[in-house]
């Protein structure tokens, strides 16, 4: 590539490195250095005049989050909103279903069966959720949900998401839900994981 200036060098880019001819190796770590230290200045810059772009963006009224944004937010939270209605336990309440002594007792089990990946928690307002429709009647993991927690945890599936897809119609299963579905056809809902989990990875 011919570049014009005072002085006129060419620059020819290799499979590993860029040659350039015309030109000492002197000027070039000039050049190399001088750019670090415009690279710098623009930095300082843009922290120095950060603020007073907020305020005078915020003065003007103008929005600083996209609309697109805001609405995937609101989308965001009211499904979030609607999980958090459904059926959950905090350690306290599953303590009492399973009938254990202690609630420490109860934190330890849902610990192991955790590291186990038979359960899945989250953490709201502070506050460990588990899902209920995770366990039986008794406070036991649903063995039929093994392999599926399985599949998608393995994938990076983790607390809301994997709460939503556990409990959402699907098109994968021709609108039905895969915890519902799984108790009749656990392999066409553990394909359907897969076929989620490979669809994120893409």
């Amino acid at each position: 590539m011919k570049t014009s200036g005072v002085e006129r060098y060419d620059i020819a880019e290799r499979s590993d490195h860029v040659e350039v001819r015309g030109v000492s190796r002197r000027r070039v770590v000039e050049a190399l250095s001088l750019l670090d230290r415009v690279r710098a200045v623009q930095a300082e810059h843009a922290a120095a005049t950060r603020d007073d772009l907020v305020h005078t963006l915020m003065a003007s009224n103008v929005p600083l989050t996209p609309p697109a944004t805001v609405a995937q937010a609101q989308r965001l939270a009211s499904h979030r909103d609607a999980l958090l209605a459904t059926p959950s336990y905090t350690h306290g309440s599953l303590c009492e279903l399973r009938g254990d002594a202690r609630e420490s007792s109860t934190r330890t089990w849902l610990s192991r069966r955790k590291a186990e990946g038979k359960v899945f928690t989250l953490t709201h307002n502070g506050r460990t959720l588990i899902p209920a429709f995770q366990l039986d009647d008794r406070g036991e993991p649903r063995p039929e949900l093994q392999p599926v927690l399985a599949v998608l945890q393995g994938a990076g599936v983790q607390g809301w998401a994997l709460w939503t897809w556990l409990t959402s119609p699907t098109t994968l299963l021709s609108g039905a839900v895969p915890e519902q579905l799984v108790r009749t056809a656990p392999q066409r809902v553990r394909r359907a994981a897969e076929r989620f989990a490979a669809a994120r990875a893409a």
